[in-house]
């Protein structure tokens, strides 16, 4: 980043020697600078800098169910669950995304069951928008869950677009030529369902 350099040196001797020609003395002239403020640091900066990116968080206090691990799913009344969560972002700019995923595996890489954008909220850095998945028993959607067994669901908040499931970096060329890389950042929350072969219909 380009820096100009500064002459605080010169100025305090400018200072001294008024404060001497005026016939303060040495006493007065100590106290009149004592009470300016001078550069401390020879440079200064031309141009702002890049702001870093700060990762997203999920408030773990308001997700939904508030327990990690849920059995039952496939017997009355659990033939339905519903999953969701709040977040919040420092980077009042960025435009999150939620993936919800059901027994991903990495081994066997794939897209998200859903996936939920969350816009900014000018000066709050929590969203408005709560991401939230409505599993039923027997129904398409989430189908994973209807085998009886034991299950994962997932949600990844990311602030970048994922590669895999790894959040893309910001590649900024700052105007002395230099390249900064600006990481990209993701959160993750996880509960475990256990599903029966119950009388849901």
């Amino acid at each position: 980043m380009a820096t100009t350099k500064s002459p605080p040196s010169r100025l305090a001797s400018q200072l001294l020697g008024l404060c001497l020609r005026k016939g303060w003395g040495l006493g007065t002239a100590v106290w009149v600078l004592g009470g300016c403020i001078l550069p401390q640091d020879e440079y200064y900066l031309d141009e702002l800098p890049v702001p870093r990116n700060d990762p997203p968080r999920i408030v773990e206090n308001l997700v939904q169910p508030p327990y990690r691990i849920l059995r039952g799913f496939g017997s009355k009344p659990r033939c339905e669950l519903e999953f969701s969560i709040i977040v919040e972002d420092p980077n009042l700019g960025d435009t999150l995304t939620a993936y919800w995923y059901v027994d991903y595996d990495p081994n066997q890489p794939r897209g998200a069951d859903r996936e939920v954008t969350l816009l900014p909220k000018g000066d709050d850095p929590r969203r408005d928008e709560r991401p939230t998945i409505k599993p039923i028993f027997n129904s398409a959607e989430f189908s994973r869950l209807n085998t009886p067994g034991d299950h994962v669901v997932e949600v990844v908040v990311a602030d970048r677009a994922l590669q895999g499931r790894v959040p893309q970096a910001d590649i900024v060329q700052l105007p002395n030529g230099d390249i900064l890389t600006n990481p990209g950042y993701a959160t993750s929350y996880v509960w475990f369902v256990r599903t029966e072969q119950g009388n849901c219909p």
